[in-house]
Order: C-alpha cells, then structure tokens, then sequence
C-alpha cells in the first residue's frame, strides 16, 4: 500500500479530513548539500488493522480526558509527558485548533510556548519545578519542530513558534559536550545516552521543519552515539562516565537516532539491530525497566529497517498493545498511564506515517 493510500485509508478510519500537510518532510532540506543518505530501498507491508486503529482511538480520547487546565500532562515531569502526548495526537493526523482533538494539540502547544517564554534563554522547563530537565526540553523541542512542520497557522503564532525553537535549538547547541552528547541540565559537563537520543532527534526535527541546525552539532552527536557501542551491538549509558547500559532502550534510541540521520549501513546501526532482535522481550508484559520507551525506539528501529525486520517485529509488538489497553483508553506502568499512553499511541502510530520524524 502506497503511502498516499495508506493515509487514505486511515483519514477515513479515523474520521479526518483529507490532509495537505504531509509535504512537511518533502521539503526537510531543499538544497542543502548536507542531506543525509537517502534509506535503502526497502519494502514495508502494510500492517495497520482496524484493531490498532481503534486502540490509538481510544488512547487519544484518554488523553484528552485527563490534559490539565493549562494544557499539560504529566505530574512532575510535565514538560517531557506533554510534549510526548502532543506528538501522540499529531501522530494520528490531528492538527491544532482543528477537529475533535484541535483543542487539546493547541493547548499543549501553548503550555510548552508558556515554558519556554518563561524559563531562561528558551530552555523548556516547568517555572514551578519540573524534574523532565533536558529529556524535557529534547521532547518538547521535537514536539514544536513537528508540529511546525505540519500545521497550518497564523502570523503571530509562526513568529512565537519560531522563536521558541531557535531559542531551544541554541540552548541544545549550548549544552553538548565536548565528546558529543549531552547531560541532565542545559550545560556542557555531562552526558548520557538517554538525553543524547532526545536531542538528537530534537534536532531532526527541527531540521525538518526547515530551522537551522549546525552540521557540526549533529555530526558531534552521531559521532558520541557511534563511540557509544559495545562489540555485542549495545550502547554505552555514558562515555564521560566510563560506560555502563547494555540495555535494550538505549540501544534502540541509538540505532533509531543513527537510522534518522542517514545511519543505515553503518556497522553500529547493523550490529545494534541484531542485538535488539536477539534481546528482544515481551513488550507489554515483560518486566523490564523503560519498556514503553524502548518500544518506541525498538518500533522506530525496525521500521526504518523495513522489509523481514519490520514484518517480524511490528504484529507481536501491535498485538500486544491491543490486549493490555485499560478499559479507559489507557495504558499503565512504569510512571504514570498518560506517560505510558503517549508511548503506546506513538509506536502504534508508527507506520501511519503521519509524523514527518517517523518518515525516514
């Protein structure tokens, strides 16, 4: 199924308009000279079924139940959970101040304007106290470059969106390492694997909606992520402090970030597949720590890939999520249920195609 048809068939699904906003990643870097290697060609089955379709249906509208008065979700990592479910209901074709769910994507969309207005020099962070600290701002970067990249808007609120993301691009810039990644606070003197994934791929997007991003920002970025792997195809929790991790979320926010930036042969990417399919483990069920996390990157890994990884990987990991939604639309575990539903709807939403970041 073509992407054109694809899309089709889920704007009908899921009772949306025909949307125009898919030439977002089409227009990622017009004439840059630095775009990143085009993926191979690869075959990618259409594995969308109305039970899927239904269940990131039903996520959304828990989502929406429980947003709070100032367009946030969250508890105390505010900042980083809103951003996800903003990106969650983007990544079902919903645009701001549009349709059933216009209001919701509109509010979080002012809640992360709001923090970013109020907090110093553009970093993103709740004034009252947020612990989401620069995962936060790496999410909600990601989230304003996808959003901006697909809506349609006014003058004034172009201008404030446009501020905000050079301001959290900067502060990004500003906070990476000597060794290439970046730490918990917006500061050059620590880094970790997780929060290098975040503003990776925050600067991906940005980078797709058209924003300038220093080649050699990124290029310092992939490069930490490729001295991060281990001969068994893992990544490293930290190079600055002396290694650590293993694990299958990291390793499959690194592939997943490498694979975004034009990675796809490279030999940390290739090993780091291998690695995710021979520890793969039960996605929904399992107990293992940062499940719903790992499932996206695992999911975003795959899909890239294409071809037998992708048909081997998605049903299971589809299937799985179908079964553990709560009777209200949610899904718990680790944290909390909106932070465990904006992954869930996120990586069902993967090949719905809709995301600009999830069209590598």
């Amino acid at each position: 199924m073509s992407l054109f048809d694809r899309r089709s068939f889920l704007a009908r699904s899921l009772g949306l308009a025909a949307l125009p906003f898919a030439g977002a990643a089409s227009r990622v870097f017009g004439e840059d000279k630095d775009k990143p290697a085009e993926p191979p060609p690869v075959e990618r089955k259409n594995l969308i079924t109305e039970g899927q379709i239904a269940a990131t249906r039903k996520g959304l509208e828990y989502l929406r139940k429980v947003q709070g008065k100032k367009g946030e979700w969250g508890g105390s990592v505010q900042v980083a959970v809103t951003s996800l479910a903003g990106c969650a209901f983007l990544a079902e074709g919903h645009q701001p101040g549009r349709g059933k769910y216009g209001n919701s994507v509109q509010n979080a969309i002012n809640y992360i304007l709001n923090c970013s207005k109020s907090s110093r020099k553009g970093y993103i962070s709740e004034p009252a106290g947020d612990q989401s600290r620069m995962h936060g701002h790496g999410f909600a970067t990601m989230f304003l470059g996808e959003a901006y990249g697909m809506m349609r808007m006014d003058d004034d609120t172009r201008t404030k969106m446009e501020s905000a993301v050079k301001k959290a691009v900067a502060i990004i810039a500003h906070s990476q390492t000597q060794l290439g990644g970046w730490g918990y606070q917006p500061e050059p003197t620590y880094d970790e694997g997780s929060v290098t994934v975040a503003e990776v791929m925050a600067l991906r997007s940005c980078r797709n909606a058209g924003f300038q991003v220093e080649k050699k920002v990124i290029d310092k970025g992939i490069g930490y992520l490729k001295k991060s792997a281990n001969p068994d195809g893992s990544f490293k929790y930290s190079l600055q402090g002396g290694g650590g991790g293993g694990t299958f979320p990291l390793t499959a926010g690194a592939v997943a970030s490498m694979q975004l930036f034009g990675e796809y042969e490279a030999k940390e990417v290739k090993k780091g597949l291998e690695f995710l399919k021979k520890n793969r483990q039960n996605q929904v069920g399992g107990n293992w720590g940062h499940k719903f996390y790992g499932n996206l990157y695992s999911t975003m890994a795959a899909y890239y890939a294409g071809g037998q990884t992708w048909e081997d990987w998605f049903p299971t990991m589809r299937d799985e999520y179908i079964k553990s939604q709560q009777g209200d639309g949610s899904w718990m575990g680790e944290y909390d249920g909106t932070y465990c539903t904006a992954f869930a709807v996120l990586t069902l939403a993967v090949p719905y195609q809709y995301l600009p970041i999830f069209q590598a």
